[in-house]
């Protein structure tokens, strides 16, 4: 089961709240023993984990210093600093979940680059695309490097828990172990600025105003569990995935990510309920049941959404690409920005949107990677 906690926050007031958050971890005397302890790691080498954690810090103040600036700059270059704010991000990411052969000075220099090469479209912005970079190792860059520890959140779920002796309660817990990025295989085809958007839930209400439909899918998760008679096992357990408005698309993509082991298939049932689709797992306890799920994104305690064939990367992932893509049109092709912006145009409308909600999010994102919770708009 996952080490996830889930973990609410409001939205109105969580940006303020999880850069407070993000700066306990430039406490970096407190970080370094916690660090220290935490991982075994002997007393000799106490000044390599400090160094480490003191490049952290400095992660952090660096990408609180860019997405300031991106807060405060105009439409030429907040899309470049909220990329360069991300990036620091993933440093920092890096920094926590490496050891000291992933620090600034020790790294290996293949991961010194961005990974990405842009691919140009001229006649749109939203294909505008970039490749990863890729040698006989693996990605190259930051990005190649960020994205071996970064992880998925697990499935979370409503539980509705009954006690043997009457009464309930409910509660919210991780239903799913933790996937790590690395073990997806990452295609070596672009991806474009659009097919990033399609996959941050924020910019699901501006893509339908363009008539965009986004990858992913609506739903939720609920399980209701009988406890034993001594309240430490499960008497009866009964799990149910929701999906809301799935596109014929979406149910290929997301319904083939239900794999299910032969000897557990009885314990399914699956319905397509209108346009939406129901999947019933009934536990054979004490049986361990074998089937592997879709991946989530997190929304709010009563919604999730379910990913399909784009879980190569998580939503910071999304970011990730996608800001690169916008930020390097705007430094390195100002004359096809200058018009699209001032013409008011779809992709730069989007990546006005995109922007601000990178801002709020990316952050949050972080601190559920640092923290190892999923972060929940209550």
């Amino acid at each position: 089961m996952a080490n996830f906690e889930i973990h609410f926050v409001k939205e109105s007031r969580g940006a303020d709240a999880i850069w407070r958050r993000l700066a306990r971890f430039q406490e970096t005397e407190r970080v370094t023993e916690r660090v220290m302890a935490e991982r075994g790691i002997p007393k000799n080498q106490k000044l390599n984990v400090r160094k480490q954690m003191e490049q952290l810090a400095f992660s952090l103040n660096q990408a609180r210093e860019y997405f300031r600036s991106a807060e405060t700059s105009g439409p030429t270059a907040r899309a470049l600093m909220a990329y360069y704010g991300l990036i620091a991000l993933a440093n920092a990411e890096v920094l926590w979940s490496g050891d000291g052969m992933h620090s600034f000075d020790t790294r290996d220099v293949r991961f010194n680059a961005h990974g990405f090469d842009l691919v140009q479209d001229h006649q749109d912005l939203s294909n505008f695309g970039a490749r990863p970079k890729t040698d006989e190792q693996g990605i190259r860059g930051l990005f190649g490097l960020w994205r071996q520890f970064a992880t998925h959140i697990p499935n979370y779920a409503k539980q509705t828990i009954r006690y043997p002796e009457g009464g309930f309660s409910i509660v919210y817990n991780a239903t799913s172990s933790v996937t790590t990025l690395r073990e997806v295989p990452c295609p070596i085809e672009p991806i474009t600025l659009l097919e990033c958007l399609k996959h941050i839930p924020a910019m699901t209400p501006a893509l339908e105003a363009y008539n965009e439909q986004t990858k992913l899918c609506r739903g939720q998760i609920e399980e209701d569990i009988a406890l034993s008679e001594d309240g430490k096992s499960f008497k009866t357990r009964t799990r149910s995935y929701i999906m809301h408005h799935l596109t014929d698309a979406a149910f290929h993509d997301i319904g083939s990510k239900f794999k299910i082991a032969p000897r557990a298939v009885s314990e399914f049932k699956m319905n397509r309920i209108g346009s939406g689709l129901s999947v019933v797992w009934k536990a054979n306890l004490p049986e361990q049941s074998l089937f592997t799920l879709p991946e989530v994104f997190a929304n709010t305690k009563e919604e999730l959404l379910f990913i399909g064939d784009g879980d190569h990367l998580n939503e910071f992932g999304y970011y990730y690409v996608a800001l690169f893509i916008a930020g390097m049109i705007t430094r390195y092709y100002p004359h096809i920005w200058i018009k699209e912006f001032r013409s008011n145009s779809k992709a730069s409308t989007l990546i006005d949107e995109l922007v601000d909600n990178a801002l709020s999010r990316v952050p949050l994102l972080t601190t559920s990677a640092l923290e190892q919770r999923a972060y929940l708009y209550d």
